[in-house]
């Protein structure tokens, strides 16, 4: 198959990566992968393991940038496309017109935030356009038949992780200014609405309560970085909590974690959560998107209602009281995203996607 992977975001986040995971494996098992973003973007100009056989700079301006379609159409037919993956909601439309004009191919969307669609018109049209939306938690795909899109045209394939990324050592306490036996609490996310940072930081004067010594560290970057700033300063929490800014580490720092905390109130699935699990790290998270389908509370970690910061507080101290428990907890966590939430299977999950389209039928 000939895959046409359409990406408009300029930065990289967690959408990109699972992108980029999914062309490298579709290339390890015989497929051709293109790829068509902004120039200069952090997608366009990434290596991809080196796997992709072509690459397309076009504006992707907004998501009816018809001359950006018509680029995409004729580079498809030039390139025999088979399939247009749509993982953005701009590229979404821009993908459906340049089907449509290029006269072949299948559209496949990938659905990675748990909030609806606005109910109107617009969308009504424009999410029954694709040939199939991929969400990529249950929640995810709840969210979109409860807006009408009909089960042949909806399917659920779990977003993933590489755990052989996570093989790494961990920080030193001393690299992070952090006592080595103070309880070291880490966030991992960008700095934006949805992961609910006000809520973790909230929740962080109770926890100091049960442990005085505790320290938070949040890597990421984002918008709301000086409003988290002075949440932090306004509660007099400047010694116990750091943003530490975009790393490139998360991994390594996860390890050197005695706790992974997860405050938001909406999440496609989570994979920073999925990381920690991996790295049986153990894990306090709030109810969000698809994050109880890999946090089960009291099996895998413990959960809690979003935008609670008491309850939140109290999960965090319970944890760190029962240090035994919470990482036997981790230690089952490690199990499930190695049954359910590897690269590989996510792949494989994406290729059945495209066979179904095209009717090609494997054993």
């Amino acid at each position: 198959m000939n895959i046409l992977h359409v990406d408009e975001q300029d930065t990289w986040r967690g959408g990109e990566q699972q992108a980029s995971w999914l062309m490298e494996g579709l290339a390890a098992r015989g497929h051709q992968v293109f790829l068509a973003a902004r120039p200069g973007s952090a997608f366009h100009d990434a290596e991809h393991g080196g796997v992709v056989a072509g690459r397309l700079a076009v504006p992707l301006r907004n998501e009816v940038d018809f001359f950006s379609a018509w680029c995409i159409a004729r580079y498809a037919r030039a390139r025999s496309i088979d399939i247009f993956h749509a993982h953005t909601s701009h590229a979404h439309m821009i993908a459906c017109f340049a089907r449509r004009l290029a006269g072949r191919g299948r559209v496949v969307v990938s659905r990675r935030v748990s909030f609806p669609p606005k109910d109107n018109p617009f969308n009504r049209w424009k999410y029954s356009r694709p040939d199939m939306i991929v969400a990529v938690s249950g929640k995810v795909g709840q969210v979109l038949r409860d807006f009408g899109i009909p089960e042949a045209r909806r399917t659920v394939v779990h977003s993933a992780i590489d755990p052989a990324r996570l093989d790494v050592p961990p920080l030193p306490r001393a690299e992070l200014g952090v006592a080595g036996g103070a309880p070291l609490l880490v966030s991992a996310g960008a700095l934006v609405g949805h992961k609910d940072h006000e809520t973790l930081i909230k929740a962080m004067p109770t926890v100091l309560t049960a442990f005085p010594d505790a320290r938070l560290l949040i890597a990421g970057e984002g918008v709301l970085r000086p409003a988290i700033e002075s949440h932090i300063s306004d509660l007099g929490l400047s010694g116990a909590v750091r943003l530490l800014g975009h790393r490139t580490d998360v991994p390594r720092l996860i390890r050197a974690a005695d706790l992974y905390v997860s405050s938001s109130w909406s999440e496609g699935l989570g994979t920073s959560v999925l990381e920690a699990l991996a790295c049986q790290t153990p894990v306090v998270a709030t109810v969000a998107g698809g994050v109880p389908e890999m946090v089960i509370h009291g099996e895998t970690g413990r959960l809690v209602p979003a935008r609670k910061p008491h309850a939140l507080a109290q999960a965090i101290i319970a944890s760190l009281h029962d240090r035994e428990a919470a990482r036997a907890m981790a230690v089952r966590g490690r199990a499930l995203v190695e049954d359910q939430f590897v690269v590989a299977r996510m792949v494989e999950g994406n290729i059945r996607v495209y066979e179904r389209l095209l009717g090609m039928n494997r054993p």
